[in-house]
């Protein structure tokens, strides 16, 4: 994944799946996530929808309705990035938070992204 992000907390890691409506990431964590730990993942794997050669630079400027479903016990997930709506340098995007199966969903929610131009 194309983001400015470094170990510890580069948690997206690999883009499985991109198309106009969402996109799939894998992201992976050194110890059991917290809440903030997965939107945080969340939000890197945004960046799944522009993977230019550059790299940009994207604040995360808001979040509602995150809700965690499931306590985590592992330390691998599929997150699943929904594209709602996209204005100028502003996208809102609502996420899931699956196991490598998607059979658990661990956390929903919406978040917004700024794209520093």
């Amino acid at each position: 994944m194309n983001i400015p992000h470094q170990e510890p907390i580069k948690f997206a890691k690999e883009l499985l799946e991109v198309n106009k409506e969402f996109v799939k990431v894998k992201c992976s964590f050194k110890t059991i996530p917290t809440l903030p730990m997965l939107f945080e993942a969340a939000a890197q794997s945004s960046a799944g929808f522009s993977q230019d050669e550059e790299i940009k630079v994207g604040f995360l400027v808001s979040l509602k309705d995150v809700k965690q479903n499931e306590e985590p016990d592992i330390l691998d997930f599929i997150i699943k990035v929904e594209k709602n709506l996209e204005f100028g340098a502003v996208c809102e995007f609502s996420f899931y938070v699956f196991d490598l199966e998607e059979n658990t969903n661990y956390a929903t929610g919406v978040l917004t992204v700024m794209i520093q131009e």
